[in-house]
């Protein structure tokens, strides 16, 4: 009798003080197993509702009235939309006195992740043990965790998932930087190592913090990343680290941009964001490198020149049976400062477009009386040159433009629209 009120009474007492209550129990006169299951995060110890990333503790703790003889078997979590990490799972083992009983404990703490929104179960589990009853003799028993529900959730609005980012404890960005040469030349390398750390995760929580960049002034070489869990004094730690090889194609200024990521503190329940600076790096050209960088400009250079020369071979050949144009012959003789030729020829040019054959006829503003004095005095020089045809041949046009358009100004004054 006394016996059995003992057992009722740290029934009861397990019930109170466990999170989630009293999941399963197997017993009978030699022995008893109990096994108790709830789930925490780094900022809660009854977790009900949790971030999306952040890790969550499915804990189990396994007791009996007499000890362990064999290894516990834990079942699979096969819950669809979980991520568990149930590899390297490790006891810990201690004992406790409950009413004149010594009680041998199991703690198992197994990591379960979610990566989206939503409501989850966590469906019952089998646990094996294995228990003595006598001296020679063991007892096998298989007990099922109870249903374990709860719900997740973006922790911060400011997580819309177009920029990188996780959820943990605790959390590093780190980089370094290689260079084939102290003098960075074209067909040198340089490499960048970017690492990310976090706490309370695994490294397939951990988002690729670098972006692979191309560009034509190098060559760019990912190494596959390289993914690191540990686990040290009940802690899971998470490293993940992306390698980047950069060939120099040319000469200049090469720069590379700062890289930022995202980072859930579940710990302190705030956003931060790791920074990573950016770094610019001057490389120097080799011929080769040169000649490839400036080839589309060499190769438009080269072009221009050869259709410059054969344009001038084809106006050498036409102007060789023909007279060369006015303007150009203006222009020879204004350089060359022979001042008749130069007259003659804004002669010629009045003449062909008005049929005029004295400059002061042509216009009767100050401005032209002006200019005709000085083209036939000693005052004469080639801007006053040039002045003198533009008028010409601009004056000239516009009064054919008037003569072209006047009748048609007769016949709209004849006949108005209706």
């Amino acid at each position: 009798m006394r016996r059995a009120l003992m057992f009722v009474l740290l029934h009861l007492l397990l019930t109170v003080t466990a999170p989630w209550g009293l999941a399963a129990e197997e017993s009978s006169d030699s022995y008893r197993v109990l096994i108790k299951t709830w789930l925490t995060t780094a900022s809660q110890k009854d977790a009900r509702q949790v971030a999306v990333n952040e890790m969550v503790t499915l804990h189990l703790d396994l007791a009996t009235s007499t000890w362990f003889t064999a290894g516990t078997r834990i079942g699979k979590i096969t819950d669809p939309g979980l991520m568990t990490s149930q590899r390297s799972l490790k006891a810990v083992n201690y004992t406790e006195q409950q009413q004149g009983t010594t009680w041998s404990h199991q703690s198992w703490e197994i990591p379960v992740f979610v990566t989206q929104s939503g409501q989850y179960v966590i469906q019952p589990i089998p646990v094996t043990v294995e228990v003595s009853l006598s001296p020679g003799q063991n007892k096998a028993a298989t007990l099922m965790t109870p249903e374990l529900r709860f719900s997740a959730s973006l922790p911060s609005p400011a997580l819309t998932g177009q920029r990188p980012w996780f959820a943990a404890s605790g959390a590093s960005l780190e980089q370094t930087w290689q260079q084939s040469a102290d003098t960075l030349r074209a067909g040198d390398s340089i490499t960048r190592r970017i690492t990310v750390k976090g706490e309370s995760t695994l490294a397939a929580m951990l988002p690729n913090p670098s972006q692979p960049l191309f560009d034509d002034a190098y060559q760019t070489y990912v190494s596959p990343s390289d993914l690191q869990d540990s686990y040290n004094r009940g802690m899971y730690s998470a490293s993940r680290t992306e390698q980047e090889t950069y060939v120099l194609q040319a000469g200049g200024e090469i720069g590379f941009p700062p890289i930022e990521v995202q980072w859930w503190d579940s710990q302190n329940q705030q956003l931060n964001t790791l920074t990573l600076e950016g770094k610019t790096f001057a490389v120097k050209h080799t011929l080769q490198s040169w000649l490839k960088y400036y080839a589309p400009w060499l190769i438009a250079v080269l072009v221009l020149f050869a259709l410059a020369l054969l344009a001038f071979q084809l106006a050498k050949r036409y102007f060789a049976s023909r007279p060369l144009p006015s303007r150009y012959l203006l222009w020879r003789a204004a350089r060359r400062n022979d001042w008749p030729q130069c007259r003659q020829l804004i002669y010629q040019r009045l003449y062909e477009k008005t049929h005029l054959t004295a400059l002061a006829d042509f216009a009767q503003d100050e401005k032209w009386a002006a200019d005709s004095q000085r083209l036939m005095s000693e005052q004469i020089d080639s801007r006053l040159v040039r002045s003198v045809w533009r008028q010409i041949t601009h004056r000239a046009k516009a009064q054919s433009q008037y003569q072209v358009l006047q009748p048609l100004r007769q016949l709209a004054r004849r006949y108005p629209p209706l």
